[in-house]
């Protein structure tokens, strides 16, 4: 069946964080007369002497009719909020737990009771920028977010309310969940989603308000528009992709989680790291192969094992954008107006590290195996509220997927790959890419369209940029 529409399922309302890749903001350098923000380089993540993370909940009805009658009561709403969390807390080598604290706290014209209207939602999130809860709210019918401004298409958002610019550390962050999903009523004007998928939307959710970034990961399923989706091609489909458009993966039998999310999360919070996963970094670099390339997503694959019924090299991947801990602003030329003081990467934005070694660096975590890495385009659709790594709107390079092979040229074989075998505590570096597109380096080229807009502004064979 052809997908009749996307669902946004994210929607960063703050606008504080700073997408890239993996996870979700990173520290930067004191600049001028502007202080650190948070530690150079570093992810911001919830503090582990902290532990558990508290959140608080609308004492209100998670879903109602538009005229008020209630279909999913507070009590089960609270029971399916914990079961959300624990899909996070229960991946073994991640160190996170959760508590809930009950009822929203009073802030401002909201004195308790079900959570309605935009001045109290207003209210309830100043008490969060301020770092004293972190509510989890029910908007019932959806009302409350149409309130706001926002297409009914939202089927819940986080907002990372408030950081610790000093130690790196997340303070406070909210969720609301849009309860018409859940209304039993399906038509152009109120879509629904089965139980799982509009918990797995949540859970999302739940992976931004624990720093995570979105994830790209076979991205032909969304290319394809076809669902179901395949099963093996979803298995290794991260729960932080941007978009919702396929089954829910407790629907296909999977785990919540895909290895991408358990890697990640494991590497934001480590608990016997060493003992189940393996690393690979290295530099993605332009066709000169001396210039960085930031904004590149990398996949690492494992090795199928033609024994077993299922694919793993599709079931079985984690990515990183490259420049993931670098500033998105600009990072690279092309992604900026230069001559706007705002978009200077001296005084631009707080978030990422401006050490230049970072820029087309990567590092993935992997669990033991034999892999294959590759590279590709993220794609343009993944910009705003949807963006995937630090450049927004993305680049389109590489124009084509390229692998890794040992005698890395800028005249190889895209598709020739050599695999890569990594051990648990074992650190496998230098594995470099060098694009074979037929660009240099960005710098040169920064006002070319075709860069940034490649559906609008495609490259013929007379128009060619040389190298």
């Amino acid at each position: 069946m052809l997908i009749k529409a996307l669902v946004i399922i994210t929607l960063c309302v703050s606008g504080i964080f700073a997408f890239a890749g993996g996870p979700g903001v990173v520290g930067g350098p004191a600049v001028n007369s502007r202080p650190p923000f948070g530690i150079d380089g570093q992810p911001f993540t919830w503090s582990s002497s902290g532990l558990p993370i508290v959140y608080r909940v609308d004492p209100g009805p998670m879903s109602t009719t538009s005229g008020g009658s209630i279909v999913i009561d507070h009590n089960s709403g609270v029971q399916r909020v914990q079961n959300m969390f624990a899909v996070w807390q229960s991946i073994p080598t991640a160190h996170i737990s959760f508590s809930n604290a009950g009822g929203l706290l009073p802030a401002g014209v909201y004195t308790g009771g079900d959570l309605t209207t935009a001045q109290q939602f207003n209210d309830i999130m100043g008490s969060c920028d301020s770092g004293k809860q972190s509510p989890v709210i029910f908007d019932a019918n959806g009302k409350l977010i149409a309130s706001l401004g926002l297409p009914p298409e939202v089927i819940g958002f986080n907002d990372p309310c408030s950081l610790d610019t000093v130690n790196g550390y997340i303070r406070s962050s909210a969720i609301v969940m849009n309860g018409a999903f859940q209304d039993r009523v399906n038509s152009s004007s109120n879509f629904e989603l089965t139980a799982n998928e509009f918990d797995e939307s949540i859970e999302h959710e739940i992976g931004h308000f624990l720093g995570l970034d979105h994830s790209q990961i076979n991205l032909d399923l969304l290319l394809q528009a076809v669902v179901p989706c395949d099963v093996d091609k979803l298995a290794g489909m991260p729960l932080m992709f941007p978009f919702a458009f396929c089954q829910a993966r407790k629907d296909a039998g999977l785990p919540a989680l895909s290895t991408d999310d358990a890697a990640w999360i494991s590497t934001l919070y480590p608990e016997n790291f060493a003992s189940n996963y393996g690393t690979i970094s290295g530099q993605i670099l332009f066709r000169d192969g001396l210039t960085p390339a930031q904004g590149v997503n990398v996949i690492a694959r494992l090795i199928d094992d033609s024994a077993t019924d299922v694919d793993e090299t599709r079931r079985v991947a984690v990515s990183v954008v490259s420049g993931y801990l670098f500033t998105g602003n600009p990072g690279q030329n092309v992604t900026a107006t230069m001559s706007q003081s705002f978009e200077d990467n001296t005084n631009g934005s707080p978030t990422g590290s401006r050490n230049p070694s970072l820029i087309g660096y990567y590092k993935i975590a992997v669990p033991p195996g034999t892999y294959t890495v590759e590279v590709e385009a993220v794609h343009y659709q993944f910009a705003g509220g949807s963006s995937v790594g630090p450049l927004d709107p993305p680049v389109a390079l590489p124009q084509q997927p390229e692998f890794w092979n040992e005698d890395e040229s800028p005249f190889d074989y895209p598709l020739q790959r050599d695999s890569i075998t990594v051990h648990a505590g074992e650190n496998i570096t230098d594995i470099d890419v060098i694009l074979d597109d037929g660009y240099s380096r960005f710098d040169q080229y920064e006002d070319n369209g075709s860069l940034r807009y490649p559906s609008l502004f495609p490259l013929t064979s007379t128009d060619r940029i040389p190298a």
